[in-house]
């Protein structure tokens, strides 16, 4: 299988373990993946494969952005799809111009290659659960109380099936002091 890539922000280590407490505590059993606490990202912009080889450059491109680093409060819970079926459940973020601009940014110098990332509009999320396994629809009462975490880099991340982590940072680009 060839290699996939993303480019996201590893959600830092206190973060990931309250979210892993916080989804435990909801009982959720109606899905068929949890994202592990050292997977735990969001994503900025998702490339899939590299069909022109063009990973290190687009790389090379990245180091050009020039941000301060921010910080970022994970505030409630979200789903794609049917809420009493969702296809993914995910922490939410507030609303950050810092990390609009950043994804803006990475966008930008991405789209000079000939990748195809995913150009969906940009939905900040953490995933917690994926893939729904069936079973009666559920009502959920999922609590989260707010986190705020600092936001001090971003990596370009190869996606790697069955190892752990799943997810193994390639080129990390730091940000600028400025929490």
């Amino acid at each position: 299988m060839e290699a996939h890539y993303f480019i996201g922000i590893k959600i830092p280590a206190f973060a990931a373990a309250a979210l892993e407490q916080a989804r435990s505590s909801w009982g959720m059993d109606r899905h068929k993946r949890y994202t592990a606490p050292e997977d735990m990202h969001l994503t900025l912009l998702f490339i899939g494969n590299d069909p022109h080889e063009e990973i290190a450059q687009a790389a090379e491109a990245l180091k050009e952005i020039d941000a301060a680093a921010f910080e970022l409060t994970i505030n409630g819970i979200g789903v794609f799809g049917n809420p009493a079926t969702p296809r993914i459940v995910y922490a939410a973020t507030g609303e950050s111009e810092a990390l609009r601009k950043l994804q803006a940014n990475v966008k930008e110098k991405i789209l000079k290659f000939q990748m195809n990332p995913d150009l969906k509009p940009f939905v900040p999320h953490i995933t917690l659960a994926a893939k729904w396994k069936g079973g009666p629809p559920i009502e959920p009462d999922w609590q989260l109380e707010p986190l705020t975490f600092p936001v001090d880099s971003f990596a370009i991340f190869r996606i790697a099936p069955g190892h752990k982590p799943k997810y193994i940072e390639k080129y990390t680009y730091h940000l600028k002091e400025g929490v």
